[in-house]
């Protein structure tokens, strides 16, 4: 998993919480002391760990904390990878072209970095589909990212799941339409 991620995890309980339960939830997990540096990549299971024990220790469901976490993510991402969107672009045009924040991690950080495999379109001129594939199986975290883009960019969107790798699917699609203002 990438640095960027895990360290930006620990911002996430801090913020949320305090840093007395990062520690407390490092230590839980079996990771007591472990430092995340943002360019650098660690194993998939400290990320599994840590929210395996942040559920059981807030009896909040990992899907949940998955989601809540990608919303919190949105803006420290588009800080660290603002220079590779366009200034003009909406947040639903983003999302369409959300493969540059993937190329930038294997160009300029970790050339072993493996993120998930997305795939974007325009459906219409309303609506993007995303297909999400990773053997990590974090559609949840995706699915936070686009709430997280839709608060950010102050764009109400509808987000529907036609197909998800957790229902026995092969991939994860997510159809994000941009409702009118209610």
């Amino acid at each position: 998993m990438h640095g960027i991620i895990l360290n930006k995890l620990k911002d996430f309980v801090v913020e949320t919480y305090d840093r007395e339960t990062w520690t407390t939830l490092q230590r839980e997990a079996g990771l007591p002391g472990r430092l995340y540096v943002p360019v650098e990549e660690y194993p998939d299971e400290d990320v599994f760990a840590l929210l395996e024990t942040a559920s059981e220790l807030t009896e909040i469901p990992v899907p949940e904390l998955l989601e809540a976490f990608g919303e919190y993510l949105v803006p420290p991402l588009l800080e660290t990878y603002g220079v590779h969107i366009e200034r003009d672009w909406t947040g639903l045009e983003l999302i369409a072209n959300i493969k540059a924040f993937h190329l930038a991690l294997r160009e300029k950080h970790i050339a072993t970095y493996t993120p998930p495999k997305v795939q974007t379109g325009w459906r219409d001129s309303e609506t993007v589909s995303v297909v999400y594939r990773s053997e990590r199986q974090i559609c949840h975290l995706a699915r936070g990212l686009i709430v997280g883009v839709s608060d950010h960019f102050d764009e109400p969107y509808e987000i529907t799941e036609p197909t998800c790798m957790h229902d026995g699917d092969g991939q994860c699609e997510f159809l994000v339409r941009q409702v009118a203002d209610a």
